[in-house]
C-alpha cells in the first residue's frame, strides 16, 4: 500500500475531525471510569476480587487491578496514537520518509475503535467509529 492509500485509509476510517473526536471521547470515558473507581468502595467478594458498580450501575466482579491495567493499557495507545500521528506530520515536513509511522496510524486506529466499542451505549458514541 502506498503513502496516498494509507492516508486515504486512515481519513476515509474516521476523518481528521473524528479521530479528534473518537480519541477525546475514548480519553473523557476513561477518565470517568477512574473516576468512578477511585470513588468506589467495592466489597471484596474473594481474595482479589471485588463487585464493582460502573457506568450506570452495571455490576461486575472483576479484580480492581485489571481493571485499572485495562484502563492504563487503553491510555497508552490513545499516547501512541498521538505520537505516530505528531511523527507522520513531522516526517512530511521535512519531507521524509513516513511509511512506517502512518502504518501505525492505521493500527492504532483500529485498536482506538475496539476500545470505543466497549462504550458504544454512551449517548456521545457515533456508529461511524464501530470497526
Amino acid at each position: 500500500m502506498n503513502d496516498a492509500e494509507l492516508t486515504h485509509r486512515v481519513i476515509a476510517a474516521s476523518g481528521p475531525p473524528a479521530v479528534d473526536d473518537l480519541t477525546t471521547f475514548l480519553r473523557k470515558r476513561v477518565t470517568e471510569d477512574r473516576q468512578q473507581l477511585d470513588a468506589v468502595h467495592a466489597p471484596v467478594i474473594a481474595p482479589g476480587q471485588h463487585l464493582l458498580g460502573i457506568g450506570g450501575g452495571t455490576t461486575a466482579l472483576i479484580p480492581l487491578g485489571r481493571f485499572r491495567a485495562h484502563l492504563d493499557a487503553i491510555e497508552a495507545t490513545l499516547d501512541k496514537f498521538d505520537a505516530a500521528l505528531s511523527q507522520t506530520m513531522r516526517a512530511k515536513e521535512m519531507g521524509w520518509d513516513h511509511n512506517n509511522a502512518q502504518v501505525a496510524l492505521v493500527a492504532y486506529m483500529d485498536v482506538i475503535k475496539l476500545h470505543a466499542l466497549e462504550y458504544a451505549t454512551h449517548p456521545d458514541y457515533k456508529e461511524n467509529w464501530r470497526p
